[in-house]
């Protein structure tokens, strides 16, 4: 009774500890399935998370940019004026480190020319809500683990991750089952002492370059999950998963070792014996010897392994288009405009929630005037961010558009550079004249400009700007200029179509219509503003007889 007690109460606890883990496994995929069901088409709220991921999320941009010519993708100061890390964070309902890459990499890079395949992807994602949930489960399990950010550029650079000497590692494993194997079966002091001699030298070798390179070997693992999880999702994409089948059988080996290490990995953290198993393990090289045939498969097999990475965000990053379309109450898909200039209705700010519509219909170049706060800069934004929109993931924020293929350039926020010791001035100009050197007639351009050559004096600000305008009017090019100088307005008055911003100012405040008119403002609201902000009445009443008010 007594050897039956004892053998009943570990019993009770292994099958106790099976249960609740059951459960447990259980309850967390209710969850799981619960999250993908009710997230899909759902805004985002985790933008302090992804901002402090977008130094890791950018890595694969990063490698693909050298490639990349100056004009097919949106260089950084654009990328800054528009602020499109946050657009990408508002469209970022990935589920994966991968599909977060490929939203972040495809919103910089205006070549692509997939946009019916990409348009395809996302409909059937959308339409076919039990794929869509099996996929984003193997995505989400993915995750979005910062190690695993690394691996466009293990890619890239694989023979770069070697380990030091690591053709040692071989002769060190040889040795050790040799020596080990011969002072078992002759049991001779001498081969005792022989094998102790290397065991001990192996497990310090181990040890000492497992803690120097420990970060390069786990994110090299995880490409075994990368791999695993491409496999999974090709087999259920029908014919999205076909293109990749004959890459994915290519990485094979490569797929099965890092899964087993990666495995193995999990295993090793697990408890104390587990740790004990890898000192008793270590000296045998064996992870070593695995991570360097890992490195081997894939430098032999570096396209197909480029090709899998991308499948993998091409179609997370079509999935989350799909819901970003859904989380918005204004969204269409693009046209291709006929001609160079781009038609759209009903354009709205993505990020501005309840935004004013207004329409773009450019013929020729448009000056936008009006005053401070009044619309005027959103509105070059808005039409610069949807045209990278249209042309990046097949989406513009508005009730229909007819869009060119076109690079995009703003110059909208230059700052002083404190570092190279240029000023404003001197960055703007710089700038402006990159603008005129990629004007050709072999490509079009979009070229937004927000108050030109602001940091000058007056006289030659007008002057410089005149001559610059003149010079981009005869490019091809759609040209915006947001100015306050309605001088340089004027000027151009019959050449470029005119519109404007305005306000109506009350006793004690300003209201904006944010609706674009057409002509030259006549309003202006700076001093107005003082006094709606609650500036010292000294100061506004000084700055209202100062001109004549």
């Amino acid at each position: 009774m007594e050897q039956l007690g004892m053998i009943g109460l570990p019993a009770a606890i292994i099958i106790f500890i099976i249960v609740y883990n059951a459960f447990n496994r259980a309850k967390s995929k209710k969850r799981l399935e619960e999250y993908l069901r009710i997230s899909y088409g759902k805004p985002r709220s985790d933008f302090e998370e992804q901002n402090d991921r977008l130094g890791d999320i950018e890595t694969l941009y990063l490698t693909q940019k050298p490639h990349k010519q100056e004009h097919e993708t949106v260089d950084d100061i654009t990328w800054e004026d528009l602020g499109m890390d946050d657009i990408f964070m508002l469209i970022n309902h990935t589920d994966s480190f991968a599909g977060e890459q490929h939203l972040y990499s495809r919103l910089h890079d205006l070549s692509r020319d997939d946009s019916d395949e990409f348009e395809e992807k996302i409909e059937y994602f959308d339409k076919n809500e039990d794929v869509r949930h099996k996929v984003r489960t193997t995505l989400f399990r993915l995750g979005k683990r910062v190690i695993n950010y690394d691996i466009p550029l293990q890619i890239q650079n694989i023979t770069s991750y070697r380990l030091p000497c690591h053709k040692v590692y071989y002769g060190l494993c040889a040795m050790t089952v040799i020596l080990g194997t011969a002072a078992a079966v002759t049991r001779l002091p001498a081969f005792i002492a022989a094998f102790v001699g290397i065991y001990v030298v192996g497990l310090t070798v181990h040890s000492i370059v497992k803690a120097r390179h420990d970060m390069n070997i786990r994110s090299l693992f995880a490409l075994g999950r990368m791999l695993g999880a491409a496999l999974t999702i090709s087999g259920i994409t029908g014919k999205f998963g076909e293109s990749i089948r004959d890459d994915l059988r290519s990485m094979e080996k490569a797929a099965k070792r890092s899964a087993y290490m990666e495995s193995k990995n999990a295993v090793d953290n697990a408890d104390q014996f587990s740790m004990f198993t890898a000192y008793l393990l270590g000296p045998f090289m064996i992870d070593f010897i695995i991570y360097d045939r890992i490195i081997s498969d894939i430098n032999r097999r570096n396209e197909e392994c480029r090709r899998v990475y991308d499948f993998l965000g091409s179609i997370d990053c079509a999935i989350a288009v799909g819901s970003f379309r859904r989380s918005m109450k204004v969204w269409c898909v693009p046209e291709t405009a006929k001609g160079d200039a781009p038609k759209i209705k009903g354009l709205v700010h993505p990020a501005i929630p309840n935004a004013v519509p207004n329409d773009l219909e450019y013929e020729r170049p448009m000056m936008i005037t009006g005053s401070n706060a009044s619309g005027k800069s959103t509105y070059i934004k808005t039409a610069a961010i949807n045209l990278i929109l249209a042309q990046t993931i097949h989406t513009c924020t508005a009730e229909s558009a007819e869009v060119p293929r076109c690079c995009v350039m703003t110059s909208m926020a230059v700052r002083d550079d404190i570092i190279s010791g240029e000023s404003y001035y001197i960055r703007e100009i710089r700038y402006l004249k990159r603008m005129i050197e990629l004007c050709r007639e072999d490509r079009l351009l979009f070229l937004a400009i927000d108050e030109i050559l602001k940091g000058t004096n007056t006289r030659e600000r007008i002057a410089a700007s005149k001559a610059i305008l003149e010079h981009l009017e005869k490019k091809r090019c759609i040209l915006m200029i947001a100015t306050h100088d309605l001088e340089l307005a004027k000027d151009f008055d019959g050449r470029f179509d005119n519109r404007h911003f305005s306000e109506v100012i009350g006793t004690d405040d300003v209201i904006f219509d944010y609706t674009m008119h057409d002509g030259i403002s006549t309003t202006s609201n700076a001093i107005k503003l003082l006094k709606a902000t609650g500036f010292p009445e000294d100061i506004v009443a000084m700055a209202e007889r100062a001109v004549g008010g």
